[in-house]
């Protein structure tokens, strides 16, 4: 099973929307998803009308208090299981009294291992994928995250204030690395969000490109997106299953082919992507390719942490 977290220090960047669409496109493909929702906004449990308290949520997982399996529920979708977030979930790390010594640091908190520990004591061989919805700007839970996931995708919008949070975010990616010492997570690339017709701008696109590390075909704007997300069924909500022939739908399709190292789209040179998907405006590096781009702070210094102001 693959452990893959959608993961940025900035909210808004369309983590929970690619993650939700990503799902539903790998599910079409008959890969068994399971889509963990670490975010005290719940988007993706809400999507999948499965808002639950504290004891029923991963939060209880994570605390010891009933094992993963008991709180995995199935969703309305076919091959597609949640485990659900709580709105107390940004309370996680203020917790005390963790019982099992394993998961408690020295003041008796959660410890950031955590979901680490959890998953590694669940069988979860029944799922080809794990889906990581993240939260922006929760230290902790990033913490639990990273310690614990195979890959990351970092979804980005496309203003500069987006590609601020680039580095940063990728500098944490590095402590997880030197923290495990195994050289996890891998960086699957950058998921550009809210592309026009013509795509991404050369401005954006070539401050991506500078980081030398891949960077997945932008997903199309759409402002759709935000009106499906309030409709009454699960289908309706997710553009994926929702409007199957738009570009949106297109643009989610090869991403997710591209993960599932699809040969017919891993296969074909950078140009036959492009052309492939229309004017998607992103520089994609096939999914096989990717063990040969490195990563480590030589490819950070496009946009320093001083601008920040940090």
């Amino acid at each position: 099973m693959r452990k893959i977290a959608f993961f940025s220090q900035k909210g808004g960047c369309g983590k929970t929307t690619t993650c939700v669409n990503i799902a539903a496109a790998l599910a079409s493909r008959g890969r068994r998803i399971l889509i963990l929702d670490l975010d005290s906004n719940a988007c993706a449990s809400r999507t999948f009308g499965a808002l639950e308290s504290l004891e029923n949520s991963i939060a209880a997982a994570l605390l010891g208090l009933r094992p993963l399996a008991e709180v995995v529920r199935p969703t309305e979708i076919d091959n597609i299981w949640l485990v659900p977030g709580a709105t107390d979930l940004h309370s996680l790390d203020n917790v005390e009294g963790v019982l099992d010594p394993n998961r408690r640091d020295d003041l008796g908190r959660l410890s950031p291992v955590a979901l680490q520990l959890e998953l590694a004591q669940s069988d979860l061989a029944r799922f080809d994928y794990l889906l990581l919805d993240c939260p922006g700007g929760h230290p902790f839970i990033e913490h639990l995250v990273l310690l614990a996931c195979d890959e990351v995708i970092i979804p980005t919008g496309l203003s500069i204030y987006d590609l601020y949070a680039a580095t940063p975010t990728m500098h944490l990616i590095l402590m997880a690395r030197e923290a495990r010492g195994d050289d996890k997570p891998d960086f699957l690339g950058f998921l550009p969000n809210g592309a026009g017709r013509r795509g991404v701008s050369r401005r954006v696109q070539s401050t991506l490109d500078q980081y030398s590390l891949p960077c997945l075909p932008a997903v199309r704007h759409s402002d759709l997106i935000k009106t499906l997300a309030g409709m009454p069924t699960v289908p309706q909500r997710l553009m994926v299953l929702a409007r199957p022939e738009s570009a949106v739908t297109a643009s989610f399709r090869q991403v997710a082919a591209m993960i599932d190292h699809d040969p017919e789209i891993t296969g074909r040179s950078e140009s036959e992507m492009v052309a492939a998907a229309g004017p998607s405006g992103a520089t994609s590096v096939p999914a096989d390719a990717q063990s040969s781009l490195p990563l480590d702070s030589e490819h950070l210094e496009v946009v320093p942490c001083a601008h920040l102001g940090i």
